[in-house]
């Protein structure tokens, strides 16, 4: 049988040299010269392009499970929550991608739990059609246009949405759009308000510089996202929202699921920026809120936290800074730090709930909204400060942010960063090679920077990175005399390392050389949190 193969071989080989295989297999003959041309174009291929081309075909497990990362996080103390021993930075350890958003399929995911109820929402009007859409576009890009996303899109006005504002703002998303128009019930001035004294009072405001307070819509606005939001018919369907304005900037990737974060973590609010507001907008919110507090002590949470909120604190050289000089002031009057709601992320829940509800009920029935000019910021600030315990709240400085004259845009190098965190670490690290030799232990030290750094991806952001105390007074005009906090507003919110000074530090050198008297922190705010291995 051996001899027959070979001399059927042999019979082969010399039809080849005679160019008999065109004429005798002509079908073979085509065939090896496909197989030839496209192995010669393989090659080529391989030669002339990246080797990530060809990484499914060298590897026996494909790639599947995109890299994880670790979001730059505040180094708060929370508890661990409802998902076990874990805290929530070990949540956004275990949740967060490193994928662009076209890229990440639901596939990578676990679906362990169904999607929150969630919606994105928008106070908006028909004249503002082409912010509204670069807004949704923005988050469109960095968020909800990931499969496992798609969020609802739930946008009010007053009035109802033209059908030019409808088209373009569907065309913006694929997700489902709802047009709601405002009940009239909470947007029309109230019957407890005195119209002549309202008008009075707006002109008088308007007169000395506070923001929009000649505008009536602004007032009706402030009121409406102060509590009513959270009662539309449209959004009792939800339990999370996530406030976005027209006409801002998502600078950054959010590569996990906030609303599942916020789910997950037993969050009830989330902010990325704590500022100054001016304070001849609201002269008697104070006191009113305390005078609220002292009739509803039964509703103040047992844990809340607001001494962030207070001129006076712990530390004797820590009170109030009023105009050049600084002084100690006895008493406990609101240092009129807020967190920036224009960005929120949130429970409709607790905005539904008695607590806030009843909070919200006094201060409208006093008829703050209309005699003086409360925001929503401050109001919401104070009612998430009395009603939750701070582990219920988050910084989301991760999310890259810009409104106008505030922005937030996170830390987003791929390199070991120098952060707080860092310190565990290293720690971790000096135990392992604490028995090595001194030349071993530096090489394995020096393998081990490159290694991380080419494993730990930044953020994906398209912004100049910002420390988080930069601007937190913008708002606050130059002819206002409020008495200002000697620390940043998101500085007393986070307490600890973040209040500490560099020894040698002077706040009047700092001043006398042209500074707001606002530096001199231990930790710069500029930091970003290592994966700890």
């Amino acid at each position: 049988m051996a001899d027959d193969f070979h001399h059927t071989w042999s019979e082969f080989v010399r039809g080849l040299r005679r160019g008999g295989l065109r004429n005798r297999h002509p079908i073979l003959f085509r065939v090896l010269q496909m197989v030839a041309a496209l192995a010669i174009c393989w090659l080529f291929l391989y030669a002339v392009s990246p080797r990530t081309m060809f990484i499914g075909l060298e590897t026996e497990k494909p790639l599947t499970v995109p890299l994880r990362y670790t979001p730059p996080v505040p180094l708060v103390n929370y508890p661990p929550t409802q998902v076990g021993d874990k805290s929530p930075v070990q949540w956004l350890r275990d949740n967060s991608y490193n994928q662009p958003v076209g890229k990440l399929s639901a596939e990578n995911l676990i679906a362990d739990k169904p999607k929150p109820k969630a919606a994105l929402i928008a106070l908006v009007r028909n004249s503002e059609q082409d912010g509204m859409v670069h807004s949704i576009l923005q988050v469109e890009a960095r968020f909800n246009s990931r499969k496992m996303h798609r969020y609802d899109w739930v946008l009010f006005n007053d009035e109802p949405f033209s059908d030019e504002f409808k088209a373009a703002i569907t065309n913006a998303t694929s997700s489902t759009v709802h047009f709601e128009q405002i009940k009239a019930s909470h947007w029309d001035i109230p019957e407890w308000i005195d119209e002549s004294r309202f008008n009075v009072g707006r002109e008088f405001q308007g007169g000395i510089g506070v923001g929009k307070a000649w505008l009536k819509s602004y007032h009706q606005m402030c009121r409406w996202n102060s509590g009513l939001f959270a009662l539309e018919d449209r959004l009792l369907s939800y339990d999370w929202y996530w406030r976005v304005e027209p006409d801002v900037q998502y600078t950054c990737d959010i590569n996990y699921d906030v609303f599942k974060f916020m789910s997950d973590n037993n969050m009830a609010y989330g902010f990325n920026m704590a500022i100054l507001d001016d304070a001849r907008s609201f002269p008697s919110l104070w006191e009113r809120t305390q005078t609220f507090k002292k009739n509803n002590a039964n509703l103040v949470h047992p844990h809340a936290d607001m001494r962030w909120l207070l001129h006076e604190t712990d530390e004797p050289d820590r009170m109030v800074r009023a105009g050049v000089g600084y002084h100690a002031t006895a008493g406990t009057q609101y240092n009129n730090c807020q967190f920036y709601s224009n960005f929120e992320i949130g429970s409709l829940e607790f905005f539904r709930g008695k607590q806030h509800r009843a909070y919200f009920d006094y201060l409208d029935h006093a008829g703050g909204f209309f005699y003086e000019r409360y925001g929503d910021a401050p109001i919401h600030t104070l009612s998430v400060s009395m009603f939750l315990p701070k582990s219920r709240v988050w910084f989301f400085r991760d999310i890259g942010y810009a409104h106008g004259l505030c922005e937030n845009c996170p830390p987003h190098v791929a390199k070991l960063p120098m952060g707080p965190e860092a310190d565990l670490w290293r720690t971790k690290t000096a135990d392992v090679t604490a028995s090595m030799h001194k030349d071993e232990q530096q090489l394995a030290l020096v393998s081990k920077d490159f290694e991380r750094q080419d494993i730990i991806p930044g953020l994906a952001c398209g912004c100049t990175m910002t420390s988080f105390d930069m601007g937190f007074s913008k708002l606050v005009p130059f002819e206002s005399k409020q008495t200002k906090p000697i620390d940043t507003c998101i500085r007393l919110w986070l307490r600890g390392k973040y209040l500490l000074k560099k020894a040698g530090w002077s706040r009047e050198a700092e001043i006398e050389a042209g500074g707001d008297g606002y530096g001199g922190y231990l930790i710069s705010g500029l930091e970003a949190n290592p994966v700890v291995l």
